[in-house]
């Protein structure tokens, strides 16, 4: 029996977005899993920037800007981002300053809220360092005492879901990064027999995967991440290119054999010895 195959999953940023707006018990589900809380704890939950179903959202739009009420209040910025276009360490630093300066006039500097910036990444920020959620904050790199604790920015990686250990596979934020990497309405079943949030976002997702508008939305933000990253990979493309014949040029002119020059485009590069060779035979053209 063929599994039934999940058009628009939550990395789909507008279902995402979608999905998170149409249920408080979904969001809340999500929430408690990346703070490591249970979801009674959580007072209150309110997205102060929702989005109108139906209509398009922009790059700004894409961020859950989520108010939660504990024993004080807390601001939490939710990022979903599936390609690595090299700036996200700057991307999420600026969302979480934003989010930070919220404090109103006449209010003391101790009443700043402590404001958390999570990014939900579908890549590795560091591959020599990967791990599948980490916290980062201000610290004296002497000492190692914490500068501020609220001021903070937590990666959840996606594609580090098989480095888990196995003690962590039946924690609540496994099961939601697993839902997020759901192919099918199989696997998301499976997931919500182990959770009751995600029951919930099984119910939410099927209806919103069955309205119309929601769907011609999805598709738009698909065929613009398509876009993005192909615009983006064009440009990594032509500067490869461009720094390929730059060190052929320069290293021809030094006089460095066409063996050691071979060599270092291999090297650099990536490339094989035959392309590396068809690189130097076409620069020696010019």
């Amino acid at each position: 029996m063929n599994e039934e195959k999940l058009k628009y999953g939550l990395k789909n940023d507008y279902m995402f977005r979608a999905a998170m707006q149409s249920s408080e018990r979904m969001l809340r589900g999500l929430v408690s899993a990346l703070l490591d809380l249970k979801p009674v704890e959580i007072k209150e939950c309110l997205i102060e920037n929702p989005i109108i179903l139906g209509e398009d959202i922009d790059e700004k739009t894409c961020i859950l800007d989520v108010k939660i009420l504990l024993n004080n209040s807390k601001r939490l910025n939710i990022e979903l981002q599936t390609t690595n276009y090299g700036d996200w360490q700057d991307r999420g630093l600026l969302y979480l300053c934003r989010a930070f300066d919220d404090l109103a006039k006449g209010e003391k500097y101790s009443e700043l809220k402590t404001t958390i910036h999570i990014g939900i990444l579908d890549f590795t920020l560091f591959p020599d360092a990967p791990e599948f959620y980490s916290e980062n904050l201000l610290m004296n790199t002497q000492n190692h005492k914490i500068f501020n604790s609220k001021f903070i920015l937590r990666v959840l990686d996606l594609t580090q879901l098989e480095n888990v250990p196995e003690k962590e596979k039946e924690t609540d934020l496994y099961y939601w990064a697993k839902l997020f990497q759901a192919a099918s309405w199989e696997e998301i079943a499976m997931l919500a027999e182990k959770n009751e949030t995600i029951k919930e976002a099984e119910t939410i997702m099927r209806k919103l995967n069955a309205d119309e508008r929601i769907q011609m939305q999805c598709e738009a933000r698909e065929q613009i991440e398509h876009d993005m990253a192909s615009a983006y990979q064009h440009g990594i493309d032509v500067g490869m290119e461009q720094g390929i014949k730059i060190l052929v040029l320069d290293n021809l002119e030094e006089g460095i054999s066409k063996e050691r020059i071979c060599e270092k485009l291999q090297i650099r590069f990536g490339l094989e010895k035959d392309q590396a060779e068809e690189y130097i035979r076409a620069c020696q053209k010019k």
